[in-house]
């Protein structure tokens, strides 16, 4: 059945009618175009579309879940009875249950108008453009892997508490990767990426000739020192050893299992005041940016952290149920799967300070472009290769470095935090600036 909504509510429908107290169905439908780059060349391009509903029951405190590919009426029959079934063996729990329906907006620009339009064609020539671009800079460049995708898709929701939401949107994705050979000598593994909900949002051969000159340039890459110092971080690096055991630590789902290093913390210092973070799901062009999570409730955009202060955790409604609270419209998950707790765009506030300027304040340091290694979101703790980073000598970058390694702590580093840059990079869904660290310890392998 093309018409989702009707789907989801013949479905929620039949479940209740089987016995369910009550009852939610998720449907989402989509088309992808998928260019993959293998050993400087076009491996695979293809056009694939998909379908998914997600049944999710309640039954005397219990939950049964199931999910098909297919909207067919004996699947369709087949996975409520077999979630109506799950339910009736599963525990109960005093916190499960639907919620009930918030209002709803529209967001305008997560759709691209031409996404009908993008078909194989157009992405191979464009990923083609990438290849030749990053190819034709330098001779010794050698990409390893990539592509392009773009995706359309719309996601329905319908629940017997009176949820009722559709919304469709699109994305497109680049990315490149490889490394640059000169003899002997083989530069630092690097990896370029660019999305936006727009086809037009996306430039591969900027992408390329940035992978290309990234690889080039840390061609006669030495090895680094050992000492503990600053560290400034490029926003991908910031990414991972940052934002990711950040945006852990504030899900509510965290917080009760008592695996955050926020636990009981709201209100007081985390970071230096120079962070500010919000979690925004109405971000232009974000993509993560909706008007309904994955149980049809409104996100709200909220302050994670303000000038170091935490301010909130993320709730959906089973988190926010044994909290007392309400959601603040952070599930997230697919048809396929129940409901969790995660973020959607995290945007990392700009600081006032140059990236120039940031440099030229580090007598000996490193800049990492990017980081390869362990972070463990509980404990905080990280430790890794630095990937095309830099050496700073009296305030200038140096020689590029290979067979160095970086270790500290997330939650130990955030309160001395002494400066985060102007520029920001869109990675994916979040927006992160150049950060610096002190304190890191440095060793060279």
């Amino acid at each position: 059945m093309d018409n989702l909504l009707e789907t989801c509510e013949k479905t929620v429908e039949r479940a209740i009618a089987g016995g369910a107290d009550e009852a939610e169905a998720y449907a989402v439908r989509g088309k992808s175009i998928e260019v993959e780059l293998q050993k400087n060349d076009i491996q695979i391009a293809k056009s694939m579309t998909s379908y998914g509903l997600g049944v999710r029951v309640f039954r005397n405190g219990s939950l049964g879940f199931a999910f098909s590919n297919s909207f067919g009426e004996d699947e369709t029959r087949e996975s409520v009875e077999r979630a109506l079934g799950i339910a009736g063996a599963a525990p109960a729990d005093e916190h499960n249950g639907l919620p009930d329906p918030t209002p709803l907006e529209p967001i305008e620009g997560i759709s691209d108008p031409d996404a009908e339009s993008f078909d194989v064609g157009r992405a191979v020539e464009q990923t083609l453009a990438m290849l030749n671009t990053a190819r034709e800079f330098d001779a010794r460049v050698t990409v390893d892997g990539g592509g392009l995708t773009g995706q359309y898709g719309t996601k329905a929701i319908v629940s017997s508490k009176g949820v009722r939401a559709e919304e469709s949107g699109s994305s497109y994705y680049c990315l490149i990767m490889g490394m640059a050979t000169d003899g002997d000598t083989v530069s630092s593994f690097d990896y370029q990426f660019e999305s936006s909900r727009m086809a037009s949002g996306i430039d591969p051969e900027a992408v390329a000739r940035e992978f290309a000159e990234n690889v080039v340039s840390t061609l006669g890459a030495v090895k680094g020192e050992g000492f503990k110092g600053a560290v400034i971080l490029s926003p991908k690096a910031a990414s991972e050893i940052l934002a990711y055991p950040v945006a852990y630590a504030v899900r509510a789902s965290s917080v009760q299992k008592g695996t955050s290093k926020f636990a009981g913390k709201l209100g007081d210092r985390a970071a230096s005041e120079h962070v500010t973070i919000v979690d925004d799901s109405a971000l232009k062009d974000g993509l993560a940016t909706t008007s309904f999570d994955r149980e049809g409730l409104r996100p709200a955009v909220l302050p994670i952290m303000e000038r170091g202060v935490l301010r909130n955790f993320l709730y959906d409604a089973y988190t926010a149920r044994k909290d007392g609270r309400s959601s603040t419209g952070h599930a997230v998950g697919g048809a396929s799967s129940v409901p969790s707790v995660g973020t959607t765009n995290v945007v990392w506030s700009a600081g006032e300070t140059s990236l120039a300027d940031m440099i030229a304040g580090v007598d000996r340091g490193l800049l990492v472009t990017r980081f390869s290694g362990n972070v463990d979101p509980v404990s905080g703790d990280f430790s890794g290769s630095v990937k095309g980073g830099r050496m700073i000598r009296d305030g200038s970058l140096a020689e590029p470095l290979c067979a160095t390694m970086i270790a500290g702590n997330t939650f130990e580093l955030l309160p001395g935090i002494p400066a985060v840059s102007r520029e920001r990079e869109r990675l994916f869904s979040d927006e992160l600036p150049y950060v610096r660290l002190d304190g890191v310890a440095v060793s060279a392998g």
